[in-house]
């Protein structure tokens, strides 16, 4: 064994030494920079699972089928829709604000879609007033699995108590052909919180404004409002505008545009901070769709948007007018909206494009009650090809229905009749449909029946030759479930896109700094 350890000369081990230097903590320190940054890592993820757990999550829709979404730019990118409902529920206020039973989901006082286009550098927040008098379409809640029929001219927000957020996402898509991506339900309390979480909202009022209903009391001149009176501000409308919900868009307007100022230019989101209270009020104040349930899914969605800035971002509301001469006496303190500028501007946003003037092919402000202005003409066919136009009210259609779906022959009868078609509802198919079709029997109807299809939301191949006589005859198929009752009615022919902003048609940007008030702005005392 002696031998075994005698080294051989020229590589004898050095005597071993004491270490001095700097090589004395390296181990100590980076142990130490280790198991900080193991507990760090622990820490964030239990950090997040603790976020994570605060949120409260549903399911898309109430059982009904979505429009199309819209089309895809040169790139291949799509714009995004996010709905975002304000309840009033009084949840986590302890009795306060009066209704203290309403502690459930509440109503959907604020419905507010935000229209996010392709690019992701710009939006439009488009306001839906809560007492519009609307169609309600048949809803399915998911937590009761109760089924609510369709209701007709009902306001918006009875959506909510039929069936939850999805119910008014449906109620929504059906109003505005918009095709809503996701939802987010903010009550009170989170209001509240979003606020303080900020440090606070700044605003600029025009004059003193005191509100017994809200308690909203300021003088005039810049605030910066805590949780309290962020809550109060948003909810203020009969001392502002004309007194109602309608005119309370301004004042939810200029805040929303004040906190997006708040999270853009004094770098909220950046600073750590600032932003972890910001993170943690949003999930703790929020409910959102199941898509999206997850701090780590809402942080990549707002990072998405990260590019938007105020200025680029439209607040809008569409032309609406009061229902004082409404059959129903209880519906007369309500409103509806005013045709054809609501639906051109929805159509606007559908079709990506600028509220404001900006590049996405920006419209230019037209008067609302020139329809023919307001449209863009489809350009003209050689005369050498051009099929002889079909006039509507020429066409006799028979609806029949080769499925059992209640009420669906019905549905398409009144989609056609609105066009113009002489539409009727046929027998029932003795033969069960394996799809639509659209059948004519004279060669010159053909282009009727191709229209007719289009204006169904049926294909090309649905139209077909067969039978004899001058009317057409339209067959259901299970492929056209959604014209059942209380879908949304995206069914009928694509309209042509408006090129002009109507004029009766309220819109602001996100930028604007000019003091908050209207026509009637000052005391309100019940």
């Amino acid at each position: 064994m002696a031998e075994q350890q005698e080294v051989r000369a020229g590589h004898r081990r050095k005597p071993r030494t004491k270490r001095t230097g700097p090589r004395r903590w390296i181990r100590p320190v980076a142990l130490t920079a280790g198991l900080t940054l193991v507990a760090g890592c622990t820490g964030a993820y239990l950090y997040v699972r603790h976020l994570d757990a605060n949120i409260q999550h549903g399911p898309l829709g109430a059982g009904n089928a979505p429009p199309p979404g819209g089309a895809a730019d040169e790139q291949g990118r799509t714009a995004m829709n996010i709905l975002v409902i304000g309840t009033d529920s009084r949840k986590g206020l302890g009795g306060g604000y009066g209704d203290q039973e309403n502690v459930g989901e509440g109503n959907n006082d604020v419905n507010i879609v935000l229209h996010v286009y392709p690019d992701r550098r710009s939006a439009v927040a488009l306001d839906l007033p809560r007492d519009t008098l609307v169609d309600l379409p048949a809803c399915r809640d998911p937590k009761t699995g109760t089924t609510f029929k369709a209701a007709r001219h009902r306001p918006l927000n009875e959506a909510m108590g039929r069936g939850g957020p999805g119910c008014v996402q449906d109620t929504v898509q059906s109003v505005t052909k918009l095709k809503i991506d996701h939802y987010a339900v903010v009550n009170f309390q989170g209001v509240k919180d979003l606020t303080d979480a900020v440090d606070g909202v700044d605003v600029n009022l025009c004059r003193a404004i005191k509100d017994s209903d809200s308690h909203l009391d300021l003088s005039a001149g810049r605030h910066t409002l805590t949780g309290e009176q962020g809550l109060q501000f948003v909810r203020t409308r009969h001392a502002v505008q004309d007194g109602s919900a309608v005119g309370r868009f301004s004042m939810q307007r200029d805040f929303l545009g004040a906190l997006l100022r708040k999270l853009t230019d004094k770098g909220t989101l950046l600073d750590p901070t600032k932003a972890f209270p910001v993170v943690e009020a949003a999930t703790k104040s929020i409910m959102v769709d199941d898509a999206i349930a997850g701090t780590t899914k809402l942080v990549a969605l707002a990072a998405g948007l990260k590019d938007i800035k105020p200025a680029e971002v439209a607040f809008a509301q569409p032309p609406v007018e009061y229902t004082a001469d409404d059959p129903d006496p209880l519906l007369r303190s309500k409103n509806r909206f005013v045709q054809p500028g609501a639906d051109q501007l929805f159509a606007l946003i559908l079709a990506d494009r600028s509220l404001t003037g900006g590049p996405d092919q920006a419209p230019a402000p037209a008067p609302t009650g020139s329809p023919a202005a307001a449209t863009t003409p489809a350009p003209a066919a050689p005369a050498t090809s051009a099929a002889p136009p079909v006039d509507p009210a020429d066409v006799s259609v028979s609806v029949v229905k080769g499925v059992s779906t209640p009420g669906l022959a019905t549905a398409a009868q009144k989609t056609l009749t609105g066009l113009g078609y002489r539409a009727t509802v046929g027998h029932d198919s003795t033969e069960p449909a394996a799809a639509s079709t659209v059948r004519y029997g004279q060669a010159d109807r053909r282009g009727a029946a191709e229209a007719i299809a289009g204006a169904l939301g049926l294909p090309d191949t649905a139209v077909t030759v067969g039978g004899s006589g001058r009317s057409v005859l339209v067959t259901l198929g299970p492929d056209y479930r959604a014209a059942a009752p209380g879908a949304p009615a995206a069914q009928a022919a694509p309209a042509p896109v408006p090129t002009a902003v109507p004029t009766d048609a309220s819109v602001h940007t996100g930028d604007e700094t000019t003091c908050s008030g209207g026509a009637k702005f000052g005391a309100f005392t019940r």
